[in-house]
Protein backbone atom coordinates (compact mmCIF):
# COMPACT_ATOMS: atom_id res chain seq x y z
CA UNK A 1 0.00 0.00 0.00
CA UNK A 2 1.39 2.89 -0.90
CA UNK A 3 1.81 6.11 1.22
CA UNK A 4 -0.13 9.22 0.83
CA UNK A 5 2.18 12.03 -0.16
CA UNK A 6 1.26 15.38 1.51
CA UNK A 7 1.33 19.00 -0.34
CA UNK A 8 4.12 21.38 1.29
CA UNK A 9 4.22 24.27 1.84
CA UNK A 10 7.36 26.56 2.84
CA UNK A 11 7.06 29.57 4.71
CA UNK A 12 9.28 32.50 4.05
CA UNK A 13 9.19 35.43 6.76
CA UNK A 14 10.93 38.56 5.28
CA UNK A 15 11.09 42.26 6.13
CA UNK A 16 11.11 45.07 4.11
CA UNK A 17 14.03 44.89 1.24
CA UNK A 18 14.82 41.00 2.78
CA UNK A 19 12.02 40.93 -0.33
CA UNK A 20 14.88 40.48 -2.78
CA UNK A 21 16.84 37.74 -0.89
CA UNK A 22 14.10 35.35 -1.22
CA UNK A 23 13.69 34.30 -4.72
CA UNK A 24 17.87 32.38 -3.65
CA UNK A 25 15.28 30.39 -1.51
CA UNK A 26 12.83 28.44 -4.40
CA UNK A 27 13.23 25.80 -6.01
CA UNK A 28 11.80 25.21 -9.66
CA UNK A 29 8.60 24.73 -9.26
CA UNK A 30 7.51 21.17 -8.33
CA UNK A 31 3.78 19.67 -8.08
CA UNK A 32 3.04 19.33 -4.47
CA UNK A 33 4.83 22.45 -3.13
CA UNK A 34 3.75 26.19 -2.82
CA UNK A 35 5.88 29.22 -0.96
CA UNK A 36 3.85 31.59 1.27
CA UNK A 37 6.13 34.27 1.22
CA UNK A 38 4.92 36.89 4.33
CA UNK A 39 6.29 40.53 3.59
CA UNK A 40 6.61 42.54 6.81
CA UNK A 41 6.75 46.49 5.47
CA UNK A 42 7.45 49.14 7.62
CA UNK A 43 7.80 51.89 5.06
CA UNK A 44 6.16 52.23 1.63
CA UNK A 45 8.34 52.57 -1.56
CA UNK A 46 9.58 48.73 -2.39
CA UNK A 47 7.71 46.63 -5.13
CA UNK A 48 7.81 42.98 -5.11
CA UNK A 49 10.65 41.66 -7.32
CA UNK A 50 9.34 39.54 -10.92
CA UNK A 51 11.39 36.91 -9.58
CA UNK A 52 8.60 35.95 -7.62
CA UNK A 53 5.86 36.41 -10.11
CA UNK A 54 5.54 32.60 -10.00
CA UNK A 55 2.14 30.63 -9.86
CA UNK A 56 3.69 28.43 -6.51
CA UNK A 57 4.91 31.61 -4.58
CA UNK A 58 2.07 33.77 -3.06
CA UNK A 59 3.52 37.19 -1.54
CA UNK A 60 1.33 38.67 1.48
CA UNK A 61 2.09 41.83 2.65
CA UNK A 62 1.60 42.91 6.38
CA UNK A 63 2.50 45.89 8.40
CA UNK A 64 4.41 46.08 11.68
CA UNK A 65 7.18 44.22 13.22
CA UNK A 66 7.35 40.91 15.30
CA UNK A 67 8.79 37.62 13.66
CA UNK A 68 6.40 35.76 15.59
CA UNK A 69 3.39 37.53 13.92
CA UNK A 70 5.44 37.46 10.35
CA UNK A 71 5.32 33.57 10.86
CA UNK A 72 1.90 33.18 12.67
CA UNK A 73 0.34 35.13 9.45
CA UNK A 74 2.28 33.41 6.79
CA UNK A 75 0.64 30.12 8.48
CA UNK A 76 -3.07 31.75 7.88
CA UNK A 77 -2.40 32.61 4.15
CA UNK A 78 -1.39 29.09 3.71
CA UNK A 79 -4.41 27.62 4.99
CA UNK A 80 -6.74 30.32 3.18
CA UNK A 81 -4.79 29.09 0.04
CA UNK A 82 -6.47 25.10 1.01
CA UNK A 83 -9.81 24.18 -1.16
CA UNK A 84 -10.31 21.84 2.17
CA UNK A 85 -8.58 23.16 5.30
CA UNK A 86 -8.71 19.01 6.28
CA UNK A 87 -6.06 18.28 3.61
CA UNK A 88 -2.53 16.69 4.69
CA UNK A 89 -0.14 19.61 4.26
CA UNK A 90 3.07 19.98 6.11
CA UNK A 91 4.67 23.35 6.64
CA UNK A 92 8.37 24.11 6.50
CA UNK A 93 9.74 27.62 8.23
CA UNK A 94 11.78 29.29 6.73
CA UNK A 95 13.52 32.50 6.33
CA UNK A 96 14.89 34.84 3.62
CA UNK A 97 18.40 34.59 4.21
CA UNK A 98 18.77 30.49 4.69
CA UNK A 99 19.43 27.80 1.92
CA UNK A 100 17.21 24.68 2.29
CA UNK A 101 19.29 21.80 1.23
CA UNK A 102 18.81 20.30 -2.08
CA UNK A 103 16.83 17.31 -0.66
CA UNK A 104 14.88 19.12 1.60
CA UNK A 105 11.42 18.87 0.07
CA UNK A 106 11.61 15.18 -0.64
CA UNK A 107 13.18 14.20 2.87
CA UNK A 108 10.70 16.10 4.62
CA UNK A 109 7.54 15.05 2.29
CA UNK A 110 9.07 11.48 2.93
CA UNK A 111 9.00 11.00 6.34
CA UNK A 112 5.63 13.03 7.06
CA UNK A 113 4.35 10.26 4.49
CA UNK A 114 5.28 6.92 5.99
CA UNK A 115 5.39 8.41 9.69
CA UNK A 116 1.02 9.67 9.37
CA UNK A 117 1.14 10.13 13.25
CA UNK A 118 4.15 12.58 13.53
CA UNK A 119 2.98 16.53 13.96
CA UNK A 120 6.33 18.14 14.36
CA UNK A 121 9.86 17.21 12.97
CA UNK A 122 12.74 19.05 14.05
CA UNK A 123 15.52 18.80 12.07
CA UNK A 124 19.06 20.20 11.80
CA UNK A 125 20.82 23.61 10.37
CA UNK A 126 24.64 23.35 9.24
CA UNK A 127 26.91 26.38 8.45
CA UNK A 128 26.28 27.83 4.82
CA UNK A 129 30.17 28.27 4.94
CA UNK A 130 31.63 24.80 5.71
CA UNK A 131 28.71 22.98 6.25
CA UNK A 132 29.62 21.88 9.59
CA UNK A 133 26.41 21.96 11.90
CA UNK A 134 25.88 24.81 14.13
CA UNK A 135 24.87 23.26 17.18
CA UNK A 136 24.76 19.61 19.16
CA UNK A 137 21.82 17.88 17.83
CA UNK A 138 21.00 13.67 19.08
CA UNK A 139 22.25 11.82 16.31
CA UNK A 140 19.99 9.23 16.55
CA UNK A 141 16.15 10.13 15.47
CA UNK A 142 15.13 11.61 19.64
CA UNK A 143 10.76 12.11 21.07
CA UNK A 144 11.39 15.82 21.64
CA UNK A 145 10.14 15.05 25.30
CA UNK A 146 13.92 13.00 25.20
CA UNK A 147 15.75 15.59 23.98
CA UNK A 148 19.40 16.52 25.93
CA UNK A 149 19.38 19.04 28.32
CA UNK A 150 21.58 21.06 25.88
CA UNK A 151 19.12 21.18 22.66
CA UNK A 152 17.55 24.01 22.18
CA UNK A 153 15.22 24.41 18.35
CA UNK A 154 15.28 26.93 15.98
CA UNK A 155 11.86 28.50 14.14
CA UNK A 156 14.07 27.52 10.76
CA UNK A 157 14.33 23.62 11.67
CA UNK A 158 10.56 23.22 12.58
CA UNK A 159 8.53 21.45 10.28
CA UNK A 160 4.37 20.35 11.23
CA UNK A 161 1.53 19.76 9.84
CA UNK A 162 -0.81 22.21 9.62
CA UNK A 163 -3.42 19.85 11.88
CA UNK A 164 -0.57 21.80 14.69
CA UNK A 165 -1.37 25.37 13.64
CA UNK A 166 -5.20 24.78 13.28
CA UNK A 167 -5.13 22.57 16.51
CA UNK A 168 -4.74 26.17 18.24
CA UNK A 169 -0.68 26.35 18.48
CA UNK A 170 0.71 29.57 17.75
CA UNK A 171 4.35 31.53 17.52
CA UNK A 172 3.60 33.57 20.86
CA UNK A 173 3.97 36.85 19.32
CA UNK A 174 5.61 38.54 22.81
CA UNK A 175 8.60 36.47 21.92
CA UNK A 176 11.19 37.03 19.12
CA UNK A 177 12.71 39.06 17.06
CA UNK A 178 10.85 42.48 16.72
CA UNK A 179 8.70 41.98 19.90
CA UNK A 180 8.68 44.93 22.03
CA UNK A 181 10.50 43.27 25.16
CA UNK A 182 11.52 39.54 24.87
CA UNK A 183 14.33 38.94 21.44
CA UNK A 184 13.74 34.87 21.18
CA UNK A 185 11.86 32.05 23.03
CA UNK A 186 9.15 31.58 20.40
CA UNK A 187 10.21 28.00 19.27
CA UNK A 188 10.41 26.88 23.05
CA UNK A 189 6.89 28.31 23.78
CA UNK A 190 5.54 26.87 20.13
CA UNK A 191 6.80 23.51 21.02
CA UNK A 192 5.49 23.47 24.46
CA UNK A 193 2.32 24.29 23.52
CA UNK A 194 2.10 21.62 21.40
CA UNK A 195 3.66 19.42 23.76
CA UNK A 196 0.43 19.92 26.37
CA UNK A 197 -2.01 19.26 23.47
CA UNK A 198 -0.29 16.10 23.08
CA UNK A 199 0.82 16.84 19.81
CA UNK A 200 3.54 14.30 18.40
CA UNK A 201 7.07 16.04 18.36
CA UNK A 202 10.23 14.00 17.06
CA UNK A 203 13.98 15.23 16.36
CA UNK A 204 15.35 13.38 13.35
CA UNK A 205 19.33 13.78 12.29
CA UNK A 206 19.13 15.20 8.94
CA UNK A 207 20.04 18.53 7.62
CA UNK A 208 17.00 20.89 6.36
CA UNK A 209 18.82 24.20 5.66
CA UNK A 210 21.95 26.00 5.98
CA UNK A 211 22.39 29.57 7.32
CA UNK A 212 25.41 31.95 7.89
CA UNK A 213 26.78 31.32 11.58
CA UNK A 214 26.63 34.80 12.30
CA UNK A 215 22.87 35.03 12.10
CA UNK A 216 22.30 32.47 14.37
CA UNK A 217 24.54 33.67 17.49
CA UNK A 218 23.20 35.44 20.32
CA UNK A 219 25.29 38.08 22.86
CA UNK A 220 23.39 35.86 26.05
CA UNK A 221 24.43 39.23 28.35
CA UNK A 222 21.90 41.42 26.12
CA UNK A 223 19.09 42.68 28.73
CA UNK A 224 16.16 41.13 25.99
CA UNK A 225 18.52 37.56 25.72
CA UNK A 226 18.24 37.47 29.34
CA UNK A 227 14.71 38.47 29.70
CA UNK A 228 13.45 35.75 27.15
CA UNK A 229 14.97 33.28 29.03
CA UNK A 230 13.75 34.59 32.07
CA UNK A 231 10.01 34.59 30.46
CA UNK A 232 11.03 30.97 28.82
CA UNK A 233 11.42 29.82 32.46
CA UNK A 234 7.83 31.53 33.38
CA UNK A 235 5.83 29.68 30.62
CA UNK A 236 7.03 26.55 31.13
CA UNK A 237 7.79 26.18 35.24
CA UNK A 238 6.00 27.14 37.97
CA UNK A 239 6.93 29.71 39.76
CA UNK A 240 9.27 28.18 42.66
CA UNK A 241 10.76 26.20 38.91
CA UNK A 242 11.23 29.43 37.30
CA UNK A 243 12.91 30.95 40.33
CA UNK A 244 15.41 28.52 40.98
CA UNK A 245 15.95 28.33 37.38
CA UNK A 246 16.68 31.96 37.10
CA UNK A 247 19.17 31.99 39.79
CA UNK A 248 20.87 29.27 38.58
CA UNK A 249 21.19 30.73 35.08
CA UNK A 250 22.51 33.83 36.54
CA UNK A 251 25.09 32.18 38.84
CA UNK A 252 26.23 30.20 35.58
CA UNK A 253 26.23 33.64 32.87
CA UNK A 254 28.49 35.41 35.96
CA UNK A 255 30.98 32.70 36.87
CA UNK A 256 31.84 32.03 32.92
CA UNK A 257 31.44 36.30 32.06
CA UNK A 258 33.50 37.36 35.19
CA UNK A 259 30.20 39.82 36.02
CA UNK A 260 28.02 40.74 38.89
CA UNK A 261 25.18 38.49 39.84
CA UNK A 262 22.76 40.96 40.70
CA UNK A 263 21.99 42.72 37.52
CA UNK A 264 21.62 39.25 35.36
CA UNK A 265 19.16 37.56 37.58
CA UNK A 266 17.17 41.09 37.85
CA UNK A 267 17.14 40.81 34.23
CA UNK A 268 16.01 36.98 34.10
CA UNK A 269 13.77 37.15 36.45
CA UNK A 270 11.71 40.32 34.66
CA UNK A 271 10.96 38.03 32.12
CA UNK A 272 9.33 34.87 34.41
CA UNK A 273 6.96 38.33 35.96
CA UNK A 274 6.23 39.38 32.48
CA UNK A 275 5.17 36.18 30.98
CA UNK A 276 3.22 35.35 34.20
CA UNK A 277 1.48 38.87 35.31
Amino acid sequence: MMNHTPQLFVLISTIDDGIFHVADVLFPCEEGVRYVVSWQQTSSGLECPPELQRSDVTVSPMEGRGLSRNRNHAMEVALSLLDDELEDVVFIVADDDERLSADALKQVRKLYAEQPKLDVVLWQMASSEDGQLLKPYPTQPTEYRHRPRSYYASSVEMTFRSRVFMSGVRFDERFGLGSERLSAGEEAVFLEEAQRKGLRIWIYPQILCSTRRATTGRNVLDVKALRSKGAIYGYTHSLVGAFFRSLREALSLAWRNHCAVTPLFNNIWYGVKYIRR
